[in-house]
């Protein structure tokens, strides 16, 4: 009667025991079982593109194949958009840099998986307490969700970092067209020098059958008016060098017909603010984000590293009974942590931890750095050239004409004419340097605050008027002058 009486209270313990690890086990199910969040993908990417500067990423990019904007015509006036649309579509690099969305969509998949159970047969072992088992490791149940959390993390990371990638290129492709119109507009400017020289020569040849001059003197003149000839050939040269560089941008590759690019003007900004464009760059810069997500990612691996030692296996086997030869019954198996808890994954995940926290003010620093240089540089050039428009340049051209007409009568040595010449070349080359400044800087400094700081036309090649930050527009400077045009 005892012997029943205690049959029957073990049987109903064992049930109840049954029923608790049943409901356990579905429980972790369902908290394992979780949908995985959806990875970032070429489409996210664009998306926060065109929010921050108006261009987006094609759908897909055939390797070795030019993928152009219905648009844009190689052999038509490139604009500034049109190149960038096309080095984002294109750029070797950038393409690769791509990839590694692919790679994070990977892992996070991996990290949502559930390992497969596995099992274990004996055979012709009829006396065996084990004849078979299935076990199952669950402390995926309650680790997966941190797993997919840092995985989560970490493909958010790769988006935002090729986000700011892209604004790289951007920057990269707006300057090197900046080096090409500033090599153009030198070589504009070495072929008036040519011309001036020129004329001076056959001024002082003139005077020297005239005997007013000195035989050296037209010497002088003539060897001048070659050595102007000499920097044209070499200045033609730069050009052909700059537009290779932007072909590679591009991934035009270096043969095809010559690039013309549209040489309007770039925005004079006087209305902008340091302060608040370093403020707004350091917490919705791409790379700032990123450095976000890093730490959100290191910290998800910090937590996952505490707990990673645990090895807990819900074990079914069928035993050799009393009844059948197989009955099933619930075991569990536990790793006790005696020898160690994990210390050298957790001591290395606190280190990536700190490390990542670093990597973030490091970063932070790096973005003040970047707009305040990319603002002095840019109000730099702004002042330089107003100067030069509204006080060197009518001055110059004025003792130019001057020194020519006084030459012509008689009136003015030779060296009044060469330096006044030296003077308006200087100055039309600085001015073609200051505009290639204000373009360079422009770019650089919307690629140091994240986003388009200029209203985005909706078309490529846009106004040549750029909206201020209180809604006031400030006017583009003219084009660069040719030298000999009258003085305004």
């Amino acid at each position: 009667m005892t012997r029943i009486l205690a049959s029957n209270v073990w049987g109903s313990a064992r049930g109840r025991w049954r029923r608790v690890l049943a409901l356990a086990l579905q429980v972790g199910l369902l908290a394992g079982c979780a949908g995985v969040p959806p990875a970032h993908g070429r489409s996210s990417v664009s998306a926060k593109l065109f929010e921050r500067t108006g261009f987006e990423l094609v759908e897909s990019a055939p390797a070795g194949k030019v993928s152009l904007p219905s648009e844009s015509c190689l052999t038509d006036r490139l604009t500034e958009d049109e190149a960038v649309v096309i080095a984002l579509w294109n750029n070797a690099a950038f393409q690769e840099q791509l990839t590694d969305l692919g790679v994070a969509r990977g892992d996070l998949v991996q990290a949502g998986l559930l390992p497969n159970p596995e099992a274990v047969y004996f055979f012709n072992t009829p006396g065996k307490a084990y004849k078979y088992l299935v076990d199952f490791p669950l402390e995926a149940l309650w680790l997966r969700p941190i797993r997919v959390a840092a995985a989560a993390r970490e493909s958010a990371r790769v988006s935002d970092r090729l986000t700011q990638g892209a604004l790289d290129l951007i920057r990269d492709v707006r300057q090197a067209c900046a080096d090409m119109l500033l090599a153009k507009g030198r070589l504009r400017v070495a072929e008036d020098a040519v011309r001036l020289r020129g004329r001076v020569a056959e001024l002082a040849a003139a005077r020297f059958k005239a005997g007013d001059a000195s035989e050296q003197e037209a010497a002088t003149a003539r060897i001048d008016a070659l050595t102007a000839r000499q920097d044209a050939v070499r200045i033609a040269h730069d050009v052909a060098l700059a537009e290779v560089r932007l072909r590679n941008l591009l991934a035009l590759g270096p043969n095809g017909s010559p690039l013309t690019l549209d040489d309007r003007p770039p925005p004079v900004r006087t209305d902008l603010d340091s302060g608040v464009l370093t403020a707004e760059a350091t917490t919705s810069r791409p790379d700032a984000l990123a450095a976000e997500e890093l730490v959100a990612a290191a910290a998800e691996r910090r937590r996952l590293s505490r707990l990673g030692w645990v090895r807990l296996l819900g074990l079914l086997d069928a035993t050799s009974g009393q009844r059948t030869g197989h009955e099933f019954g619930p075991a569990f198996r536990v790793t006790l942590p005696v020898f160690n808890t994990n210390q050298g994954a957790i001591a290395r995940a606190d280190a990536e931890l700190e490390r990542a926290h670093r990597q973030r003010l490091t970063v932070r620093n790096q973005i003040i750095l970047d707009v305040h240089q990319a603002y002095l540089r840019y109000a730099q050039a702004v002042a330089e050239l107003e100067v030069l428009d509204r006080q060197v340049r009518p001055e110059v051209e004025a003792s130019i004409r001057r020194a020519e007409a006084a030459y012509g009568e008689g009136n003015a040595p030779y060296v009044v004419v060469l330096e006044a010449t030296r003077q308006l070349l200087d100055t039309h080359l600085r001015r073609e340097q200051l505009f290639a400044d204000l373009r360079r800087a422009w770019a650089d400094l919307e690629r140091s605050v994240g986003r388009r700081l200029a209203s985005p036309a909706g078309t490529p090649g846009g106004a040549a008027t750029t909206p201020g930050m209180n809604g006031g527009e400030a006017e583009a400077p003219a084009p660069p002058p040719q030298p000999g045009d009258p003085a305004p």
